[in-house]
């Protein structure tokens, strides 16, 4: 420790003064003012009033006196001793006394805090506001439990441990009996003891005044209420409520609304439809076997055509201009950070234990108010090794460990449902477990909201991949991913048509998804189902300038089962939506409907429909198969060969303009080659065809840390 000489020490001054934009400073922390006892402090006229991490600054009338350098040695760190004015110092102790019962006084004079953290954590608040306590839960200084404790002591309450033991009283049940689950759970309190009429309950913020007012309406007798650490309350409420929870997550969709549940693929009128369908078609090819095959033939022919001509159209506009949302710098930098909503970041894990380092680090580099994120790991009980690497890592304050109850359907969307439970954040925004996105893009994703106006329901982002390099099949997978991100859903949204969103990186509501029955847990492809229910609940999805990078699958077989699961999900979210074609051409009006069509019932089309008329081409020039002649008579012939090269050539053309624009040169050249990709997507579809009767809500699990490269280099 060191101390200025008392002839040398600098003179302060104590007083308020406004800086240049009229803010009024208060030269004085009470916080570090707490270091010495108040009744000591005015008898020796010294005040601390100021620290940064290694010097404590403390002013005294008298530094020479051998009594303040003896008491200012008791700090226990370096010390600088300044020059104060008698009047000033007893009008600054006279302000720290005003100021007694701050959060951070208390938690330095309760021996839980030290100084020079609590100047740390006031520096952050100063720069972004919220909650000191939230800030330091979030810096790991204190624990939730040790807010609470403090929150007590400042507001004379008790304080009670909900898991210690002592908490757990007769007649408990009978408590938690008296209301409703959604009520313990959107008051964010929980009952800790019932004797006779009195009931004591538990709460992260005791002090909200429609809390009291809520309770004092509905119950009577003595209510008291204790304070608790805001994680604690939800872990109550999970333990007690666990299986309501998970009933919550698998049926609430189904329950509320059965027609858009794909817990039972095909509905009554759909089996007897298809059945009728079927009985006609197999006597139609008996009877009448080569007309039958023409028309079959020209109706698919017809279908390409319509998908052709509507895709071009479709990538018209984005392929001439930007067209999604941009947040500029200069919006960026508009942001006051002091008023951002809360916002909750959901990452399902299921055998994820091998990237969770890595997505730790993408999650701390997201630019956001940390105490402002609730971050939820979504974990399976029956996945040890995954809920074993997350015990043994230290999180921080903003992630919230939340693990699931094993039961079917295995699938994000339930995992999601169940996490949404709980969620504090105004908006939500779904990452996979190796997604490496955007640090900006919360922020991004909030600026496209409050342009796009209350009737966006959700701000999708772009999906790239790290490791694009790795194989052709990379290379392949990039390309189509710079034309769906970069070219079809910008279309779709300028054409205000439903948008089938990405598997990550929509940023979504938290009203609007709860208004329109969160996700669909029997659904694999929940995130296409999703897209279409904001849409028929009259909410449009924007596309956001903001990426986030994947792993794209190197393995074919994990790339099949990969694929394979998105279009049995295209295929399940058709079939559910067109349960009452009547109500839904109304529900989306012609331009969705059609667009609806296009995009979710012709991407398998086309990939089931390619291998057919591949083998048909193929054995026509090989042997001169009979039947394609029968099939395809001269106007249909001509049909086709346009097809097969105007079409083909399109796409793999405007897969190239996708890559070009994305800034992938050396991509452009392996889109040339498109066509064998699409040879591929038809394996997938062709067991997502057998799946869908077998297997129909089966969730094929993708495997990740395949990439050659390491992901750590891609995080900021």
């Amino acid at each position: 420790m060191t101390l200025a000489a008392p002839s040398r020490a600098p003179y302060v001054t104590l007083r308020p003064y406004r800086t240049s934009q009229g803010r009024l400073i208060d030269p004085v922390v009470p916080e570090v003012a707490a270091l010495v006892d108040r009744g000591v402090a005015r008898s020796l006229q010294v005040l601390p009033f100021d620290a940064t991490e290694d010097v404590v600054f403390v002013a005294a009338v008298a530094p020479q006196r051998q009594e303040v350098r003896s008491l200012v040695k008791t700090l226990g760190s370096e010390v600088r001793l300044c020059r104060a004015d008698a009047r000033e110092l007893s009008e600054a102790q006279d302000r720290v006394d005003g100021n007694f019962g701050r959060f951070g006084q208390i938690a330095v004079a309760m021996g839980r805090l030290r100084p020079l953290a609590l100047r740390a954590a006031l520096a952050q608040q100063a720069r972004q506001g919220g909650r000191i306590g939230q800030i330091l839960i979030d810096r790991g200084t204190l624990s939730s439990l040790d807010v609470a404790q403090v929150i007590a002591r400042q507001s004379g309450r008790p304080f009670v441990d909900l898991f210690s033991g002592r908490s757990r009283r007769e007649g408990l049940e009978t408590a938690w009996d008296m209301m409703p689950e959604n009520f313990w759970r959107s008051r964010a309190v929980v009952p800790v003891d019932r004797a006779g009429p009195r009931l004591v309950l538990a709460a992260e913020d005791p002090g909200e005044p429609s809390l009291a007012a809520d309770l004092e309406r509905i119950f009577t007798g003595e209510v008291r209420i204790y304070q608790t650490g805001q994680r604690d309350v939800q872990a109550a409420l999970r333990q007690h409520y666990g299986q309501e929870y998970l009933d919550l997550s698998r049926t609430d969709l189904l329950r509320v609304r059965p027609e858009d549940s794909a817990h039972q693929l095909l509905s009554r009128g759909q089996k007897t439809f298809f059945a009728v369908l079927g009985g006609l078609l197999a006597l139609c090819l008996m009877r009448f076997t080569g007309q039958t095959m023409i028309v079959l033939n020209a109706l698919s022919q017809l279908g390409y055509i319509a998908l052709t001509i509507f895709k071009l159209s479709i990538f018209r506009a984005p392929a001439s201009r930007r067209v999604e949302t941009v947040a500029t710098p200069e919006e960026l930098a508009q942001l006051d950070d002091s008023s951002l909503p809360p916002y909750t970041v959901f990452v399902p894990l299921r055998s994820e234990a091998s990237v969770l380092p890595v997505l730790l680090r993408a999650l701390r580099m997201l630019d956001y108010p940390k105490d402002r994120l609730d971050v939820k790991l979504l974990l399976e009980e029956d996945d040890p090794e995954t809920i074993a690497a997350v015990s043994r890592t230290r999180l921080p304050g903003y992630i919230d460990v939340v693990v699931l109850p094993a039961a079917d359907p295995r699938t994000k969307p339930k995992a999601c449902n169940y996490g949404l439970l709980s969620a504090r954040g105004t908006y939500v925004v779904i990452y996979d477990a190796e997604d490496i996105p955007d640090p900006l893009q919360l922020k991004k994703a909030i600026v496209a909201f409050r342009k796009a106006g209350p009737e966006v329901g959700c701000v999708q982002a772009k999906l790239s991949f790290f490791n694009k390099e790795q194989n052709l099949l990379t290379r392949w997978f990039t390309t189509e991913y710079a034309m769906w991100f970069g070219l079809l859903l910008p279309g779709l949204q300028v054409s205000r048509m439903p948008i089938p969103l990405g598997g990550t990186s929509n940023h979504l509501r938290t009203d609007v998804l709860q208004e329109i029955g969160a996700w669909d847990p029997y659904n694999v492809t929940e995130d296409a189902d999703l897209g279409v229910r904001l849409y028929k609940a009259g909410y449009r999805t924007v596309i956001v300038d903001s990426d986030t990078l994947e792993e794209a699958n190197s393995d074919f077989v994990n790339w099949v089962r990969q694929r394979s699961r998105w279009v049995k999900g295209y295929i399940q979210t058709w079939l559910v939506h067109m349960r009452h074609p009547v109500r839904l051409w109304r529900e989306l009006g012609p331009r969705g409907f059609l667009g609806f069509q296009a995009m979710v019932a012709g991407t398998p089309f086309t990939f089931l429909m390619n291998p057919l008329y591949w083998v048909m081409t193929t054995m026509w020039f090989l042997v001169a198969w009979g039947l394609v002649q029968q099939v395809f008579p001269s106007w249909l012939y001509y049909m086709g060969m346009g097809n097969l090269l105007l079409g083909n050539f399109m796409f793999a053309y405007l897969n190239m303009v996708a890559a070009y624009r994305r800034g992938d040169d050396e991509l452009v050249k392996y889109a040339v080659f498109a066509p064998l990709y699409w040879g591929l997507m038809s394996v997938a579809a062709a067991k997502a065809l057998i799946q869908i009767v077998s297997r129909p809500s089966h969730w094929e699990k993708t495997v990740h840390g395949l990439a050659d490269v390491e992901m750590e280099t891609h995080v900021a």
